[in-house]
This record gives C-alpha cells, sequence and structure tokens, in this order.
C-alpha cells in the first residue's frame, strides 16, 4: 500500500513539472525567476528636482520591463519621501534595503546621502546593495570610497560634483573668459553644504570659488553668500552693479530663480551677463513663460535643450515632457542608470554575486539616453565629453533656448548659434 502511495506521488511530481506546474525548473526555479528586482529611491518628492527625477525613473524602468527586465524578472520601483528630513531619509533606506530587499536604492542631498551611505556601510555585509547618488554634489561625498573602499564600495556618484568647476576637461573657466568674455566678476554662493568648497576652498586640493576666478585671469569685485530662502534680491543685485562687474556668477541649489531674475530685469544689473549654476527651475524651457520674457540673455547650467546624445534622447525627453516635467541636472543620472546597473548584473549572469556587478560597474562604459558614463576610483563619474559634459544653456530672442557650451556639443545641437552678451540682446529687444 505505501509502495503504491509512493508512486503516486512521484508520478503527480513528475506531471507538475512536464507542464511547467511545478514552483522550481532548473537551480534558480521560476517562482525566483519571476520575483522582481527591487529599485528604491528616496526623494523630497515636493521638490521640481524630486518630482522629475521620480516620473525619470518611472519611465526607464517602463522602458526596461518592455525590454525583458532584468535577466528576465520585472523591475519594480519603490519610493519613499525623505522630505529634506535625514531621519527620515535613513529610516526610508533601512526599510528599502532590510523590508523591501531592494538591489539598487538611488538618494538625493548631500545630508541625506551621506547619512545614508553610514547605513548602508553597515547593512551592505549582509544585505549586499548598490546606492547611487542623485542631486548630490558635495565633493567630500565620494571621499567615503577613496578613503575606506572595502566599506563604501557600494556607493557611486551619478550626478555632477561642485568640484567640476575645477576640472579642467569641463572647461568652465573658459566659458566665461572666452565665450562671454568676463573681465570683472560679482560672486553670488548659497550657503548649504554642496557649496562648502566653493565657499571655503579645500587645502591643497581646491582654492576658494572667488581665488580660482582670480587665478584664471578675472577680478571678483563683489562677493556675497546668500540664503536658499532669500527672495529679496535687489539690494545684492544693486551692489553688484554698482561694484563694476560686467557678469554675475550665482552657485546655488535652492534658490527662487523665478523671482531673482524678475528682480535682476529690473534692477542695475539688468544689462550685466549672468549665468545661474544650477537653480531649481531656471533650467526649464519654461522659465521663459515663467519669468514673463525676463530671463533674456540669462545662461543656466544643465538647461533643459534637447542634445543629440543617442537615438533615445529625444523619445525619453519627449515623454519626461507629456508626463508634465521639465529636465533638471539629476535626469540623466535618473534615466542611465537602471540600464547601468541592467548591464552590469546581466554581465556577472546573477544578482546574487554583488562584488561581480560592482566591477562590471567599475570597469565598464555605458551609454543609452545621454553620454558615456564610466567611473574612477572614487566612484565619480569621468569627466569631459564623451563623457559627463558641464551643460550650458541661454534663453535667446522670442524665448529660444540654445545650447553655448561646450562648443563641440553647441555646433551639432544648434549649429550657427553662439552665445550674445545681454547688453546686446536687450539692445536688440528695445529694452
Amino acid at each position: 500500500m505505501k509502495k503504491k502511495v509512493f508512486v503516486r506521488v512521484l508520478r503527480l511530481c513528475s506531471f507538475f513539472c512536464l507542464t511547467g506546474l511545478c514552483c522550481f525548473t532548473g537551480p534558480m526555479g521560476n517562482a525566483y525567476a519571476e520575483q522582481p528586482v527591487k529599485i528604491g529611491f528616496i526623494s523630497a518628492l515636493s521638490t521640481p528636482y524630486g518630482a522629475s527625477n521620480k516620473a525619470t525613473l518611472d519611465i526607464t524602468i517602463e522602458e526596461i520591463n518592455k525590454a525583458g527586465g532584468i535577466l528576465g524578472r520585472p523591475v519594480e520601483l519603490i519610493t519613499e519621501d525623505w522630505k529634506r528630513e535625514v531621519p527620515l531619509a535613513v529610516a526610508a533606506y533601512k526599510k528599502l534595503v532590510l523590508n523591501d530587499k531592494c538591489l539598487l536604492v538611488f538618494t538625493e542631498g548631500t545630508e541625506g546621502s551621506t547619512a545614508c551611505a553610514q547605513v548602508g556601510s553597515r547593512l551592505y555585509s549582509t544585505q549586499p546593495h548598490l546606492m547611487f547618488a542623485l542631486w548630490t554634489s558635495h565633493d567630500g561625498f565620494t571621499d567615503l570610497v577613496a578613503d575606506d573602499y572595502e566599506k563604501y564600495k557600494f556607493i557611486f556618484r551619478v550626478y555632477s560634483n561642485i568640484a567640476d568647476t575645477y576640472n579642467p576637461h569641463l572647461k568652465y573657466m573658459e566659458f566665461f573668459k572666452n565665450t562671454i568674455g568676463t573681465k570683472k566678476v560679482a560672486l553670488l554662493i548659497e550657503e548649504a553644504g554642496f557649496s562648502e568648497i566653493p565657499r571655503k576652498g579645500k587645502p591643497g586640493v581646491y582654492p576658494t570659488m572667488k581665488e580660482y576666478f582670480e587665478q584664471n585671469g578675472m577680478q571678483v569685485v563683489y562677493y556675497t553668500v546668500t540664503d536658499g530662502k532669500e527672495k529679496m534680491f535687489l539690494p545684492i543685485l544693486e551692489k553688484a552693479a554698482a561694484s563694476g562687474a560686467d557678469t554675475i556668477c550665482f552657485s546655488m541649489g535652492y534658490t527662487d530663480t523665478v523671482t531673482l531674475i524678475k528682480q535682476w530685469s529690473q534692477s542695475a544689473a539688468k544689462d550685466m551677463d549672468i549665468v545661474l549654476a544650477s537653480g531649481a527651475a531656471s533650467s526649464y524651457a519654461s522659465f521663459w513663460q515663467m519669468t514673463g520674457g525676463r530671463c533674456l540673455g540669462v545662461t543656466e547650467v544643465a538647461p533643459e535643450i534637447t542634445i543629440p546624445f543617442t537615438k533615445q534622447t529625444k523619445p525619453f525627453l519627449e515623454k519626461l515632457k507629456k508626463a508634465g516635467f521639465g529636465f533638471t541636472g539629476g535626469i540623466p543620472g535618473a534615466y542611465d542608470s537602471p540600464w547601468i546597473v541592467k548591464e552590469a548584473i546581466e554581465k556577472a549572469g546573477s544578482t546574487e554575486n554583488m562584488e561581480k556587478v560592482i566591477k562590471n560597474i567599475e570597469e565598464g562604459e555605458f551609454q543609452h539616453g545621454f553620454w558615456v558614463w564610466a567611473f574612477d576610483g572614487r566612484h565619480e563619474p569621468k569627466k569631459g565629453y564623451p563623457y559627463f559634459p558641464l551643460l550650458i544653456g541661454q534663453f535667446q530672442e522670442d524665448g529660444r533656448y540654445i545650447l553655448v557650451h561646450p562648443e563641440n556639443l553647441a555646433k551639432i545641437t544648434n549649429p550657427g548659434d553662439q552665445y550674445v552678451r545681454v547688453k546686446d540682446l536687450r539692445k536688440k529687444a528695445g529694452l
């Protein structure tokens, strides 16, 4: 009797396996193969950059799933709002790694990303994962990787470093000297964690931004540190104009650029060239409408201009616009990073060997929607087109938004166009 029951059970198991109803086929099993690869995103969702990065990740994950997912497994995004409060970011990171088992977690902000890196370093040994930092520009952030690789090797920055302005491959100073023709600078720097290097320098590594302009032959005739919540810019602008400066350089992250430019256009500084690096709204093409056209002549880092990096660039930006969002500096990293991780995992052949995945990212070059991504020993993006470029656009007559830097990309994006000084644009417009 027992033998007959055993035979029936054996036949039944064979039937399930042959018809595909068995829970496991092969070494991993169908059940495992159908489990999603989870990606976490810790964002300040009420901010323009947080909302646009979220929309970007939604688009890229949808595209990856349509392309077969990662190793045949679907990809799922789990979003947490840190509201720019570090304790919330830390709690969200623990949840995403420990409870949700996210393989990749995106973080935002210098303070939030740094705190999450500390948590991640303690979790990595039992929960191997990756952390990609968006909207995190403090130079010291990737010192973590450089100073203690084994502890922080899971961290990569996919965003601009505030010290990029010192990078000779990006030619930031050449933009002022050769493109604008700057002689005297009014330098404004927003006080925040990201701006510590421009304000204070880094002994033996970077001068202050004031010193850097002067080392490059330009005179800083006015300098001030601003509050990100500032709303009354007229006194600052009047002092800048009175200083005799011909160019305003404003390094910022959270400043209300709409209010700033409306006041600039009515101030004694209105004929001065102005470079914003980089406001929360001023990179948008719709900034022209937001300011009622008062941003004529304004230049902005990370402009919302369709640059033909790859055949995926324009379709993606159209999807983003349809979703109701404009371009911000974190978008290329948010769009391309899941593709980078997909390629690294599939080359490793498994999600289980995170050490191999990290090595694949370190040793590879990747391109999907934007420039070529490659990472140095600090896990910083390699800089200078065809790698990570410093993009600067200018608003010209009738709201035309053209790329003016770097020159090689400007030639293929808007051939025949070039930077025009603010006073000349205003004169032509009868202002």
